[in-house]
């Protein structure tokens, strides 16, 4: 069928071609049997097809060979009456396509015209809107959402061993590599993270945050994922954008990722070489860009052995390796770690307390098994659960104290001068001043400044 044979005269038909090539939608008629009779100029610009692609062709394989995901057209013949429908265009743009039916006189499709329309920002804008709505929820305590700002990205050490790590963060940081962090828990792997998005060109993007382990299996690939409206029993009609898509631009950190199931490592694997995310019940997959941290507390290369993790997946997450070495090991922390949470809790609680040297002393000599996570709430604790204003060596947890005592000289002139330390050391804190220490004692101020200078020759 020519679209010249409709009845009006030739100049009508040309009138009418010239009206439709400066409507700003595309337009595309296509005659009974689902052949495409003609496209319009601005059909051409939104799709990127040339009509002489178009022309002449049945939209059935227009849809076999990709130019678009679905017709309209067809749906319409089919049902006799107007459809509309969302079309992909070559994969890549989307478009909101209605199509109407035009009848003859004896009640028979003689045309289909359907009026295209681009909707791509609209729904680009649409997903940036659902990422802010969904980001404001992320309050939920299995995952967080960060913007790091400068006191969030610092990291305290004094250690070699750190220097050496936050030297290589430094190095690492601008490129968009995969990074896997490795240590004991509580050692620090989610500062090392933090400092790692800080130092990056995407610092001003968002930061989301997974616990593996945390999230039912049933749960982690929809909140990872998302999905599409209907996609399950129970799913929002409208569908979810997932964690992934949300973090777009930014960093995301796999915490405890040697938990995740082996049937979401295989979906991982292709997020990380494709770069692109398909959500449940989802047809198509979208680009996204993404840095990948990921964090464990495990042996991934035992776990590996046993068949409990891929390896293609933990070399495309392993691209680099940051060990972070337990609190024990790292003794020059210990005490930097000490006086940075006694001053921030003082601060945020705004209570005045007093940390005596001998009290510093056990908790420095202490071995630390729940790292830096550990020496924190001790240090909060102290803080807040105890009356006094001076914090002595007792007030510590009877495990610490103990521990230090056992440690501690077995000799009776060193548990006698260990004592009389600590009585001086109270002495000088309560009283501010070595003098009005020594007058308080009963010892000459000199006497008491040998003492001290003693011990600290000793130390």
């Amino acid at each position: 069928m020519n679209l010249l044979n409709l009845n009006p005269t030739t100049r009508t038909i040309d009138q009418l071609i010239t009206v439709l090539e400066y409507v700003p939608d595309g337009i595309y008629l296509v005659d009974p049997k689902g052949f495409t009779l003609y496209v319009n100029a601005a059909y051409e610009r939104l799709s990127g097809f040339n009509r002489k692609e178009l022309v002449g062709r049945y939209m059935g394989d227009l849809v076999k060979e990709g130019y678009i995901n679905q017709s309209a057209s067809l749906l319409v013949l089919e049902q006799k009456e107007t459809v509309s429908i969302m079309q992909k265009l070559g994969g890549k743009k989307d478009a909101m396509v209605t199509g109407m039916p035009v009848f003859d006189e004896d009640g028979q499709i003689e045309l289909v015209v359907a009026s295209v329309r681009d909707i791509t920002k609209l729904n680009q804008l649409k997903d940036e809107l659902e990422r802010v709505e969904n980001i404001t929820k992320l309050n939920n305590h299995r995952f967080t959402f960060d913007f790091i700002d400068e006191q969030q990205s610092q990291f305290f050490y004094s250690s070699m061993q750190m220097k050496r790590i936050v030297q290589k963060v430094e190095q690492i940081a601008p490129f968009p590599t995969s990074i896997l962090i490795t240590g004991p828990s509580g050692a620090g792997k989610e500062e090392i993270a933090n400092l790692i998005h800080h130092m990056s060109n995407r610092r001003k993007k968002p930061f989301i945050k997974v616990n593996c382990a945390a999230i039912p299996e049933q749960l982690l690939e929809s909140e990872l994922f998302g999905y599409e409206g209907g996609a399950f029993t129970g799913s929002k009609k409208e569908g979810k954008m997932g964690l992934l898509e949300l973090a777009d631009g930014g960093t995301f950190l796999l915490d405890e990722i040697g938990e995740m199931p082996l049937s979401l490592q295989v979906k991982l694997l292709r997020v990380l070489q494709e770069k692109k995310i398909q959500r449940i019940g989802g047809t198509l997959a979208k680009p996204v860009d993404i840095r990948i941290i990921s964090a464990t507390n495990q042996d991934l290369e035992l776990k590996m052995k046993v068949g409990d993790f891929r390896e293609d997946l933990f070399y495309r997450i392993a691209v680099v390796t940051l060990d972070i070495p337990p609190l024990k090991e790292r003794i020059e922390d210990i005490d930097v770690f000490i006086d940075h949470f006694f001053l921030n809790f003082k601060e945020q609680y705004r209570i005045e307390k007093e940390l005596l040297p001998t009290t510093k002393s056990v908790l420095q000599s202490y071995h630390w098994p729940g790292n830096i996570r550990e020496l924190k709430n001790i240090i909060e604790s102290l803080i807040v659960s105890i009356p006094e204003r001076i914090i002595q060596p007792k007030h510590l947890p009877p495990h610490i104290y103990h521990t230090s005592r056992q440690q501690s000289p077995k000799t009776l002139k060193a548990q006698i001068e260990n004592y009389e330390r600590m009585i001086i050391d109270e002495a000088i804190q309560r009283n501010m001043s070595k003098r009005k220490a020594a007058k308080e004692l009963g010892v000459h101020h000199t006497t008491l400044l040998k003492k001290l200078q003693r011990w600290q020759q000793k130390e």
